[in-house]
């Protein structure tokens, strides 16, 4: 446990060197922002199963739901190939298995505003289990239907203040449970997890109570570990018997057509 230890702490001194490289580096905030976005993707290769495909861009439905441009889209091995060697693409819900969306600082109402909703463009999605053996119980199944969704930050307000801004923003902004964040991770402080559900398995309990809802944790130079323990949480288990590109196929299939 010690080597890991060591190896994520060398990690995170590497986030924290990409985050603040890149605002003198580079003069855009696309720039930037692409920077950064590179430097997680990078350590999520480092240690996610080689199965994962991670891309950027859009995501639809088979409703015709398509979601705000998403910063990074990890990819089942089950997603057909439709992203180009820039890593951009348009991707099938059914073949996300988590959406990130990477911010530089979370202290001003805006940035968090736009966090939130991008978020919530992700969580209006619905998966179609059909096909799929699932693993786990009946709320794994529900939960399947929506792809899980981060914010990732370097800077943020102490979390006990975050949380209360971003429960004020979803209030604000009238956002539904099923369309909020799944969890919001500040690089040197900790993770805000939202845990929408009593039947959920993530359990935080303090003196004797379980808590619900936005729980914030300190976990400080643990942060790097606990983001990846919480993705092998938050990514579902499934096994698919139908390839997903069918599901839209069939949309399309549905068009009159004349047989001769």
């Amino acid at each position: 446990m010690e080597a890991l230890d060591n190896i994520l702490n060398q990690h995170l001194e590497r986030l924290k060197l990409a985050f603040k490289e890149a605002s003198t580096k580079f003069k855009t905030p696309e720039d930037i922002a692409q920077h950064r976005e590179n430097a997680i993707k990078n350590f999520l290769r480092e240690f996610l199963p080689p199965t994962y495909v991670l891309g950027k861009g859009e995501i639809i439905d088979t409703n015709g739901i398509r979601s705000r441009q998403i910063d990074i889209i990890i990819c089942n091995r089950y997603h057909p190939f439709t992203i180009s060697s820039s890593g951009y693409g348009l991707f099938f819900a059914e073949g996300v298995a988590c959406a990130i969306e990477v911010k530089s600082d979370l202290s001003t109402r805006e940035e968090l505003k736009q966090a939130i909703l991008q978020v919530q463009s992700i969580k209006k999605l619905e998966r179609k289990p059909l096909g799929d053996l699932m693993y786990g119980s009946e709320y794994d199944l529900e939960r399947m239907r929506r792809i899980p969704s981060i914010i990732f930050t370097y800077q943020s307000p102490p979390l006990d203040i975050l949380k209360q801004n971003v429960k004020e923003m979803q209030d604000e902004l009238k956002i539904p449970t099923e369309e909020t964040v799944d969890a919001i991770v500040s690089l040197e402080k900790g993770i805000i997890y939202n845990i929408k559900d009593e039947r959920d398995k993530l359990m935080i309990v303090v003196k004797g109570e379980r808590r619900l809802g936005l729980v914030g944790v300190l976990h400080e130079e643990e942060t790097l570990k606990s983001f990846l323990l919480y993705l092998s949480h938050a990514i579902p288990l499934e096994v698919k018997f139908i390839p997903i590109i069918q599901l839209y196929m069939r949309k399309l299939g549905k068009n009159n057509v004349m047989v001769v």
